[in-house]
């Protein structure tokens, strides 16, 4: 049981990855195996929506979709983050999400009854509306999320500045420690 952080940004190590650096610290220390992706420099082409992933449980485009996607459905849980493009997710994850959504739903709802959840980062505001875009994309999976002790967001504008946002740090905390037992829970119930 274990869970796949993606980072949505296309920038590598920056306050996205480091936000989702802590998760991934909180995870293991509570005994939760993890994967970590980030979309950085893989190419994802956008969904053209052509049914052919029907029963095949894979997308026919010849990009990093699939090795990603096998990954997902491998592990039980599937954070995904992102930092503020212009008061939503980047494109490069929206892209993602909607080919993941739509392979899953062709077959059987594959993402059906896993745990995660969203974390965005941003430097002044747009944080809840990617907050918001990314649970839709949990609930019509029929995904399951655990709380925090607040939004599971980040304040950075430049490289590095999460690192002062103690606040940010500290929710992302508790989510990592409620998804944990969550998932404990749910191992135990097999559900």
């Amino acid at each position: 049981m274990g869970v796949v952080i993606i980072s949505g940004s296309p920038r590598k190590n920056g306050n996205t990855e480091l936000l989702l650096s802590i998760l991934n610290i909180e995870l293991k220390k509570n005994n939760i195996n993890t994967e970590f992706i980030s979309l950085s420099g893989k190419k994802i082409n956008h969904c053209i929506n052509c049914d052919k992933c029907i029963g095949i449980n894979k997308c026919i485009q010849n990009d990093d979709f699939n090795s990603i996607y096998s990954k997902v459905l491998e592990n039980k849980g599937l954070v995904i983050g992102s930092p503020v493009y212009v008061g939503m997710p980047t494109s490069l994850l929206m892209a993602f999400i909607q080919r993941l959504t739509y392979v899953s739903y062709n077959n059987n709802h594959t993402l059906s009854k896993k745990i995660g959840g969203p974390i965005a980062v941003g430097g002044e505001s747009g944080q809840l509306t990617t907050i918001n875009s990314l649970v839709d994309f949990y609930l019509v999976n029929e995904m399951l999320i655990p709380g925090s002790n607040y939004w599971n967001i980040g304040v950075g504008i430049n490289k590095g500045d999460i690192k002062k946002d103690e606040k940010g740090k500290a929710y992302i905390m508790s989510f990592a420690q409620n998804l944990s037992s969550t998932m404990k829970i749910m191992e135990e119930k097999v559900i």
